[in-house]
């Protein structure tokens, strides 16, 4: 949920050849015009396992949206769960495809996710208690889908992604998910009962599937949706941007009673315990908006090109304060580690015209330091790995001034 162990992969590029990390994710206006016309859209990737109410695992599927044509190796994510009061809906919502096609053509790679619902025609309708474990279940799952585009980042890289640049969001039901994650952690203090069920899923920290890599987000995109205790909130939890209608019936703006069941905060009450204590955030009310009309009616059209203008923008700056290395004035350069894959040695090649000294460190994919090297200005240099397990891990080269830094992944066989 927080940032923390990947923010030092901020410059991580998985070519042979390594380069900084490119800042004009954030030149002009990228981000907040749509800079391309066509988005290439990939359907049904199977990004982790859930576990449905009746204890059954089954696959969890995302669509996943792309701007045609963008040249970029490493881009900003937007994951966003639909709405459906835990019961309904599909990652087909048109308002997640809008928004998710809306946000790849302004250079986002963005992705509309499914997740555990209460499955109302088999158990019929759930009260509280099981509502509760219905919500801690997708929590997981939108924790999962961080996960995946983390792990797809420091790997295969298939969808070209930043695995330090990801923001949560979703509407309604998904709002909630996103809020959730966003703002609850292990320290917070919860009723018996979320403990209960927290417990029952794993635990705060362990749930969902893929737990090896982080489900760490820079952000949260909050569109209706609430908090179950304004006390979660703390200086630990992520920037938020939400958008509410003022008299909406379904999700509180205040407080109230969500979906005929539980008790929750709004995105008023959120803004103003961010507030309270001085953190990140912004609010766009629908005046006289309800839950579902300020995205359909034509009487809220301007409010609506409104809200999501400042959205863009606002999200924009979330995305160029986490990009932890600049390389504007900073000449790249590359370098060879080989063998890739490695067995007991691996060697490190810089170019002969080198103008400054170096250090290495080598990470686990938890982001765990395991090697650091001294200071050196070798042009060739060569570590022992037998003391090394099998797996993936980020070599990293700390340049002392000139040059941006490099990082390369190494898979060690034995």
């Amino acid at each position: 949920m927080k940032r923390n162990i990947l923010l030092f992969f901020g410059t991580i590029l998985f070519s042979l050849s390594l380069m900084a990390q490119d800042t004009s994710v954030c030149d002009g206006d990228r981000l907040v015009a749509p800079m391309f016309s066509d988005v290439q859209l990939t359907e049904g990737v199977i990004y982790g396992v859930g576990q449905s109410a009746t204890g059954t695992d089954f696959d969890l599927r995302m669509d996943v949206y792309e701007p045609v044509g963008d040249d970029l190796e490493q881009r900003p994510v937007v994951i966003l769960a639909h709405g459906g009061s835990f019961v309904f809906g599909t990652r087909k919502n048109e308002l997640m495809v809008e928004t998710c096609t809306a946000l790849a053509q302004r250079g986002y790679v963005a992705a509309s996710i499914e997740y555990t619902l209460w499955p109302v025609l088999q158990l019929g309708l759930p009260d509280s208690l099981e509502l509760i474990d219905i919500v801690v279940a997708a929590v997981g799952d939108m924790r999962t889908a961080v996960r995946y585009f983390n792990e797809d980042g420091l790997t295969d890289n298939e969808f070209r992604v930043d695995p330090n640049l990801i923001t949560i969001g979703g509407y309604s039901a998904g709002a909630i998910v996103a809020c959730h994650q966003g703002m609850l952690d292990a320290s917070d203090e919860v009723p018996a009962f979320l403990s209960d069920a927290l417990e029952a899923r794993g635990g705060i920290e362990n749930l969902g599937s893929n737990s090896s890599f982080s489900d760490d987000a820079i952000s949260i995109i909050n569109f209706s949706g609430s908090i179950y205790q304004t006390g979660f909130i703390d200086e630990n939890s992520l920037p938020i941007f939400s958008s509410h209608g003022d008299v909406d019936g379904t999700v509180p703006y205040m407080f109230g009673i969500t979906g005929g069941v539980l008790s929750t905060n709004g995105s008023f009450n959120i803004t103003e315990r961010y507030n309270e204590l001085g953190l990140e955030n912004e609010l766009f009310t629908f005046a006289g908006g309800g839950h579902t009309d300020i995205f359909t009616d034509a009487i809220f059209e301007n409010d609506l090109d409104q809200m999501l203008s400042n959205m863009y923008t606002w999200n924009k700056n979330q995305v160029c304060e986490n990009i932890s290395v600049s390389s504007e004035d900073l000449f790249t350069t590359s370098a060879k580690v080989f063998p890739n894959p490695a067995t007991n040695e691996v060697n490190i090649e810089l170019p002969n015209d080198l103008e400054s000294t170096y250090q290495i460190q080598i990470f686990n994919q938890i982001g765990q330091q395991v090697y650091v090297g001294p200071t050196q200005n070798n042009i060739k240099t060569s570590i022992d790995l037998n003391k090394f397990e099998n797996g993936l891990y980020i070599v990293q080269i700390d340049f002392e001034d000139k040059y941006a830094p490099l990082s390369q992944r190494l898979v060690i066989a034995k």
